[in-house]
């Protein structure tokens, strides 16, 4: 599947060959079981030198075969049918990738290469303006990924160890607020978890649902790049915060995600001395919550 979609959206084919494709894809896709490759159907498949993933480790198959849809090259604005462009369908896929589960890979450099491509990715993406197609994509992928089953890294259960969503969300959210802001705090809520970092309470002791593990489990594979990923779930958190100032109930939501979900105490007091700068940003009276948000914080 990943692969014919790199075939099928490279813009240098002609119209005759994606036309045979699809006969050929809609033909497969009529029978029960998956028919065995007949070889080159008289069409000469595209060279897509940057298409598929270079690296061997699983982990990274995602994030490269995203990478590779170069979409600011494509003719952005040349619309296929339904009203979608190249564009469009290049950041669905892009938004695909990011939003996958996906297991911590093992080592320091493969650990580092996870983050590194999960940034440069969503700063393509941040070089365009949102249209509202655009933001119907970004919509209808969020509401995939919280319903999702085991694929997403957003769905409502994800593996122990695998690869935070913070730096995602945190985009998700910017991205989404002014558009839908109850999507928005739906998806950064949800990916706040930091799941490697929980430890399980005896069965059936509820007395302290926010409890917190003060060290990380001596156990395959070490997370190195730990620190960083805390500090993002920090910066997800503060964005909320900004962005809830005035709304109790949301103000309340959030803090509850903080207190659940963050279990480094250094983080919880930055989060405390952001909530009081930003309830005494104006010059109007503080924002009274945010103020009591920043001492239930300091307090914990």
């Amino acid at each position: 599947g990943a692969l014919w979609m790199c075939i099928v959206l490279n813009p240098h084919c002609k119209l005759e060959q994606k036309a045979s494709w699809l006969k050929q894809l809609k033909k497969w896709n009529s029978v029960d079981v998956c028919p065995w490759e007949d070889g080159n159907p008289g069409n000469e498949i595209p060279i897509l030198t940057n298409a598929l993933p270079q690296g061997a480790n699983a982990n990274q198959e995602n994030m490269g075969q995203c990478k590779s849809l170069e979409y600011q090259h494509l003719p952005a604005h040349k619309f296929l049918e339904e009203g979608e462009s190249y564009l469009t369908l290049a950041v669905e896929v892009a938004l695909i990738g990011l939003g996958q589960q996906r297991i911590m890979p093992d080592g320091l450099y493969a650990q580092e290469k996870v983050c590194r491509n999960e940034e440069q990715l969503i700063s393509k993406l941040q070089e365009i303006e949102l249209d509202d197609t655009l933001v119907k994509t970004f919509r209808k992928q969020a509401v995939f990924l919280l319903e999702a089953g085991p694929y997403s890294g957003l769905g409502e259960v994800t593996h122990r160890e695998s690869v935070p969503m913070h730096t995602f969300a945190k985009y998700l959210f910017t991205s989404l607020l002014p558009h839908d802001a109850e999507l928005a705090y739906k998806t950064a809520l949800r990916a706040m978890r930091l799941l490697v970092l929980e430890s399980t309470p005896p069965s059936g002791d509820m007395s302290r649902p926010h409890h917190i593990a003060s060290v990380v489990p001596n156990r395959y594979p070490r997370w190195f790049t730990l620190s960083h990923i805390e500090s993002q779930q920090c910066e997800l958190a503060s964005t909320m915060l900004t962005a809830a100032k005035g709304d109790v109930r949301r103000l309340e939501t959030v803090l509850e995600s903080i207190q659940k979900n963050i279990h480094s105490s250094s983080h919880i007091f930055k989060l405390a001395q952001d909530a009081f700068k930003i309830a005494t940003l104006m010059d109007s009276l503080p924002d009274i919550t945010l103020l009591k948000v920043s001492l239930e914080l300091g307090l914990q």
